[in-house]
């Protein structure tokens, strides 16, 4: 090629480049625009990724208002730890999330942006205000903390929940007044499902006790294998100098002969049965 063409080569080149490259988008229109991750709250909206959880929380009472605000659960100032030496939820050291506005930035250390949570985090916080501490901001309340303030409406009183108080007790874990065994001795020795709770703190599944937590408080769906026993005996032994009522007759000897396997299946809508998983077992309907 002479010069001439050369020179006609280049001119059409930089026309190009004059005219044309000025109008072009970019693949992913709106990339460099970024959200902020801290005061006054977050601004990343979570939902674009996590719709199908955005619309859980649609339907649920107590974290209703919480669906818009994610950061309040998964960047949360509270951890709580089961001691298995106390048999008490305890607070442990909070987590370093990463933080920046406009200038300077503090990089996350345990978690970067958020992290997976107990249940427990949140609803085994001591009402006695033992917990009233914050990182970076203690001593003080959690109000204080910049994602909690001024939205104590998204845990208190949301949704169908109308009270101040979210901890659960009857566990005997410390997470009501009543509900520390050395306070009272009473604490915690009738429920149920302890038991569930601290094998669910044992497993690695999940985090903490969120096994049970999901398996009775949410809809998603449960199948358990469990052991029974057979039959109930027991010797009844007339006696004639008793007097009715009750009874003529005295019990002894109560024992259980052998036992039996048994599978249940419940489905999200509280529907079971022992033979599958009843229809439909879908979390939402018509899926």
């Amino acid at each position: 090629m002479n010069s001439r063409g050369l020179l006609l080569l280049t001119i059409a080149v930089v026309a190009v480049g004059v005219f044309a490259l000025p109008s072009t988008v970019s693949l992913f229109s709106g990339q460099h625009a970024w959200y902020g991750i801290s005061e006054p709250e977050n601004e990343i909206p979570c939902k674009k990724c996590h719709a199908d959880i955005y619309e859980e929380m649609q339907q649920t009472g107590a974290h209703l208002k919480m669906a818009d605000a994610c950061e309040l659960c998964h960047r949360t100032c509270f951890n709580m730890t089961y001691n298995w030496s106390s048999g008490l939820y305890e607070k442990s050291q909070g987590y370093v999330y990463a933080s920046g506005e406009g200038t300077g930035a503090t990089p996350g250390v345990q978690a970067h942006a958020v992290s997976t949570i107990e249940c427990m985090d949140c609803h085994a916080i001591p009402k006695d205000g033992s917990f009233e501490w914050v990182p970076g901001i203690e001593p003080g309340g959690h109000w204080m903390y910049p994602e909690y303030s001024g939205r104590c409406a998204a845990c208190h009183w949301a949704g169908e929940y109308d009270g101040d108080f979210i901890s659960a007790g009857g566990f005997g874990f410390n997470t009501t007044d009543d509900d520390n065994p050395n306070r009272n001795p009473g604490a915690g020795k009738h429920a149920a499902h302890k038991a569930f709770v601290l094998d669910s703190i044992n497993n690695t599944e999940l985090e903490g006790s969120n096994e049970a937590c999901i398996a009775c408080h949410t809809s998603i769906p449960v199948k358990i294998r469990w052991m029974h026993a057979r039959s109930l005996e027991f010797n009844a032994t007339y006696d004639k100098g008793l007097v009715l009522p009750p009874t003529h007759f005295n019990t002894s000897r109560y024992e259980a002969n052998g036992t039996v396997n048994v599978t249940s299946y419940g489905n999200y809508s509280g529907g079971a049965n022992t033979t599958a998983f009843p229809t439909p077992v879908a979390i939402w309907e018509g899926t």
